[in-house]
């Protein structure tokens, strides 16, 4: 299978238009938010993004090419052919752009080249109130500043709504519009854990599985049951990658862990292949999308069970010793965290 890249964009702009649902507007809306949250962008990331845009524009409606000229016209360096391309729209998507130092004549331009790195200024309160009130910043659970509540739930339902190619292509080019740093998710480094997630699946416990891979990846017990009853595979890839959990545990996981998936073996080899070509970037990237989600519930789950989380994998207790019920097992690890 040829690997797809934002330099063949078919299949990616094509994304949603099943069950007369599209998701361009939400895919756009998304990875705008996503680009706009990091002040600088390699070349490389900003081509991408430019190309990936300039083809969604054409097939969005005045909505979202409105909120998206909105969210580019506070960013320093914006896409300078993207907000070219918006700023010759119609003016209710033109007008937030026209101000911008980049549409400016010449002088202006190089002018605003030597201004220092944006600071708190008034330029910059929209997107830092944004990012505030989104709950991008949470000392108490550790997930990284980069991506809000609301736009982590429109990438989660596109990633989960979409078929395997759509979630394969999806996955190998998540990290080039705003690339999060290895490392940056704050997921378990326990190497007992791909153990005891393998343990669960070969015992068919599933939801001994999803509790054991909502303390390690620290996301809600909700998304966790999500990603252990996803009749496709791709998130249980992502979570093993982000866990670096190796290639032969992440096998037989998913040849146990969901029938859906593992009676296939042709299906169990593609997601193992897709294991082998994402990026560790990307796999946390996405898990710290699931991670952003708990934000949105004003949940601090994370930050909430961490100590006992710390008390687990130093311990590096086998999968049996995982209770039988989510009470016993609370109670049983409380006496065991005092």
């Amino acid at each position: 299978m040829e690997t797809p890249s934002l330099s063949s964009l078919e299949g990616l702009t094509d994304l949603g238009l099943r069950d007369r649902v599209d998701m361009r507007p939400t895919l756009l809306r998304v990875l705008t938010d996503l680009y706009v949250q990091k002040l600088t962008h390699t070349p490389d990331e900003e081509r991408h993004y430019t190309e990936l845009a300039l083809r969604l524009l054409e097939s969005v409606d005045v909505p979202t090419r409105a909120a998206v000229a909105a969210r580019l016209a506070h960013h320093l360096s914006p896409p300078e052919r993207v907000i070219q391309r918006l700023a010759g729209d119609l003016p209710e998507v033109a007008a937030p752009l026209r101000s911008h130092s980049l549409l400016q004549p010449s002088g202006t331009v190089a002018e605003a080249a030597q201004r220092p790195p944006l600071g708190p200024t008034a330029e910059a309160a929209p997107d830092q109130a944004d990012h505030e009130r989104n709950g991008e910043s949470n000392a108490l659970t550790g997930v990284p500043d980069t991506i809000g509540s609301d736009v982590a739930g429109e990438l989660n339902e596109l990633f989960f709504a979409a078929d395997a190619n759509e979630r394969r292509l999806i996955l190998l080019n998540l990290d080039i519009v705003a690339s999060l740093p290895a490392g940056r998710a704050g997921v378990s480094r326990d190497p007992s854990v791909g153990r005891q997630l393998e343990a669960a699946a070969l015992a068919r416990k599933r939801e001994d599985f999803a509790r054991q891979l909502a303390r390690s990846l620290l996301i809600s017990r909700e998304q966790a049951q999500r990603i252990a009853r996803d009749q496709l595979g791709e998130p249980i890839v992502v979570a093993a990658k982000a866990l670096s959990i190796p290639r032969d545990v992440l096998y037989r996981i998913l040849l146990f862990v969901n029938t859906a998936v593992g009676h296939s073996v042709e299906r169990v080899h593609a997601l193992a292949e897709l294991y082998d070509a994402m990026s560790a970037q990307a796999a946390e990237h996405l898990v710290a999308i699931w991670q952003a989600l708990n934000l949105g519930k004003g949940e601090r789950a994370a930050g909430r069970h961490q100590p006992l989380l710390a008390n687990d994998e130093s311990r590096a207790r086998p999968a049996t010793a995982v209770q039988r019920t989510p009470a016993v097992s609370r109670s049983n690890e409380r006496r065991d965290a005092s």
